[in-house]
């Protein structure tokens, strides 16, 4: 039963045994001349029958009906007062407990919340209250709600340990936070559907923050996480933010699915299904929500295993025709002279019709320059279709999928598509399906569990989409300002080197053990100093946005090339340098133009037309920016320098362990 019912019935109940007391004391008063007197006695007999003790006792109730000869209806309303006496006292539990629920609640929550993050939600969009949700588990969660809140709604809020601040029409959102003592807060989520509401709320916290902005001697910056999966708007945020003079809070543009993403890829690698010499990528997503078009994006960065190798992403969905707009989006307008669409026969009397994008163009080739060979297709089919088997059996039969991204808004619908797939998939005498295949489903269902497939992996709403962890993105920043970091570090040695001797830098400079010690030292300073620490979180913080997310990029795919080098073997960091410098900038490439950008014959990039002089081939480049080859170099060196703290740090547990 509902509580909102459960509370009508009570009060229901409570009035229904009032009017049993007062008609009986009606009867039983009935000979008390005074009539001020006969109606206060018969009011406080109701009133004390709620409280275990009324005036009129049962048993003196039945004497009287008795020794008035009763009757029928004396009789009925007699015994109806006597059950409505035993009544009343659980009518006063249950409203007392209705009392005491929302200070109880209240308690109960404040006691659940105790020792945990401070973080305030602003805004009001579809992410807001999945977003509190999943945040109460690992903070206290202050909401600032612009609408009138119901009473069921407070009161969930209140059970979950969640305090919340009015805000009226009438108020300026710089009221609000001058209301909130904001030093109190780690991070600010601002989750409005509408991004210039959001943008307006950053001008109100750079107003409200501009005034104290000497008060405190503390390098650490608010934390603003800003909730935006549109590209344009997302644009915009970053050129308000990279435009702000003096920041005093940190801006973060959240993605939740590419979060989850970057996640994904971190736990369940592209590579792991490749076997032998191959280096070949072919990814399959089904559905082609959000969250698929962020594991496209991501998926191409991560799936750069050599420098020739073909990356192959075939993309299936029934409304392709009403997404991919707004997907090619993410790239330049000029992206489109090398989209084709294409229609082939797929049985007797039945065509499909899908989109192509190849990279480097074959029109074209230096606009979009890149090393090895990129195709996506868009197939405007998915398992609802009555082609999609002999579609997705044709994409495997041409190349074998190496990883399968499966994103369904219908369970029932999921669960037939991975019923399909292991059809599709199976290899004689094969017990498993043999490539990862990773579920992102609607609901908190554990599809790995269901299935009891090794290699199907499900992204769980709450702690890989939809959390403090995921949505902060602690963990992978914190390696990117590492990361950041160390290669600005490199830099300026390289740079200096090169200004001082007016050289390329060649081979034997690049393996110096100059640089190699500076790496180890700077390893030592990062663990025991922490002044290093913070300047390295400031740095951070002056940099524009775009430039962080690339160090990101560039930092997750760290892990390939540990894999490559470390795991696989494939390469030398002594012998095959060039190759190595090959696979960087084809990283880099990609991640250019999956931001929007293309090859322009300039000095530099110009970030407002989105162009850049090194997106071409390493042939290119040789001739055209032959002084920035030796940069490309420096994410191995990096590698190589965590690679030997690794070593020795095991090498020092193991001597620790032997005496």
């Amino acid at each position: 039963m509902k509580r909102n019912k459960y509370k009508d019935y009570l009060w229901y109940t409570a009035l229904a045994v009032f009017i049993i007391c007062v008609i009986e004391g009606i009867f039983f008063y009935h000979n008390v001349d005074n009539p001020f007197l006969k109606v206060t006695l018969n009011i406080q007999n109701a009133i004390k029958a709620y409280k275990i003790d009324p005036d009129i006792k049962q048993k003196e109730a039945i004497a009287y009906m008795q020794a008035t000869g009763g009757g029928i209806l004396s009789g009925i309303i007699t015994y109806v007062y006597c059950i409505a006496v035993i009544v009343a006292p659980f009518c006063t539990i249950g409203a007392l407990t209705v009392l005491i629920r929302k200070p109880a609640s209240y308690v109960r929550g404040l006691f659940s919340q105790r020792n945990k993050k401070r973080v305030l939600v602003i805004g009001e969009g579809k992410y807001k209250f999945p977003l509190i949700d999943a945040l109460t588990k690992d903070c206290r969660v202050t909401v600032v709600e612009s609408t009138i809140l119901s009473d069921d709604k407070k009161i969930k809020y209140i059970n979950k340990g969640v305090k919340f601040v009015q805000k009226y029409q009438d108020m300026h959102m710089e009221s609000v936070i001058k209301m909130l003592d904001m030093c109190k807060f780690s991070d600010v989520f601002l989750c409005d559907d509408n991004s210039i509401e959001n943008i307006e709320c950053l001008n109100a916290f750079t107003k409200s923050f501009e005034k104290n902005i000497n008060a405190s001697e503390n390098k650490e910056y608010l934390q603003i996480h800003l909730c935006c999966n549109d590209n344009s708007m997302a644009e915009l945020i970053r050129q308000y933010y990279d435009k702000i003079d003096t920041r005093t809070f940190d801006l973060d543009i959240v993605d939740v699915n590419k979060m989850a993403v970057n996640k994904m890829y971190k736990e369940h690698p592209v590579y792991t299904a490749n076997k032998g010499d191959d280096y070949d990528v072919h990814i399959g997503i089904i559905g082609f929500g959000d969250f698929d078009q962020s594991a496209l994006i991501q998926g191409l960065n991560m799936s750069v295993l050599s420098a020739e190798s073909t990356i192959c992403i075939d993309v299936f969905d029934k409304d392709m025709e009403s997404i991919i707009g707004s997907f090619m989006k993410n790239f330049s307008v000029d992206v489109l002279k090398g989209l084709k669409f294409i229609k082939e026969d797929i049985y007797e009397g039945k065509s499909i019709e899908y989109y192509e994008l190849k990279f480097p163009f074959d029109t074209i080739p230096d606009q979009f320059g890149i090393d090895g060979r990129v195709c996506l297709r868009f197939f405007n089919t998915d398992a609802r279709t009555l082609q999609f088997n002999s579609i997705f059996k044709r994409c495997n039969d041409d190349k074998l999928f190496t990883y399968l991204i499966v994103a369904m808004s219908d369970t029932h619908l999921m669960s037939n598509t991975l019923i399909e797939l292991k059809q599709l998939l199976y290899n004689k005498g094969d017990s498993c399906i043999n490539i990862p295949i990773v579920v992102r489903a609607k609901e908190n269902n554990d599809f790995a569990n269901i299935y009891g497939e090794k290699n199907l992996f499900t992204i769980n709403k709450n702690k890989d989409i939809f959390s403090y962890a995921s949505i902060t993105n602690r963990d992978i920043v914190n390696d990117a300002k590492i990361f950041n970091h160390r290669y600005n570090m490199l830099y300026e040695i390289i740079s200096r080197y090169k200004a001082d001797k007016n050289i390329v830098v060649d081979d034997k400079f690049m393996l110096s053990e100059d640089i190699e010690e500076r790496l180890k030292k700077d390893s030592i300073e990062l663990k025991e100093n922490k002044k290093i620490s913070e300047e390295i979180d400031e740095v951070w913080h002056n940099k524009g946005i775009f430039d962080r997310e690339s160090s990101i990029a560039q930092s997750l795919h760290q892990d390939i090339k540990k894999w490559i080098i470390y795991e696989k073997h494939a390469y030398s960091l002594t012998d095959n340098r060039e190759e190595l410098e090959r696979i960087e900038h084809r990283r880099w490439n990609i991640f250019m133009i999956t931001h929007g950008f293309k090859y322009e014959k300039a000095e530099r990039k110009d970030m407002y037309a989105k162009t850049h002089p090194c997106i071409s081939k390493w042939e290119v480049l040789k001739v055209e920016k032959p002084d920035t080859l030796e940069y490309d170099f420096t994410p191995y060196y990096i590698l190589k320098a965590d690679f030997a703290c690794i070593c020795a740090d095991k090498a020092f547990c193991g001597l620790r362990l032997y005496y």
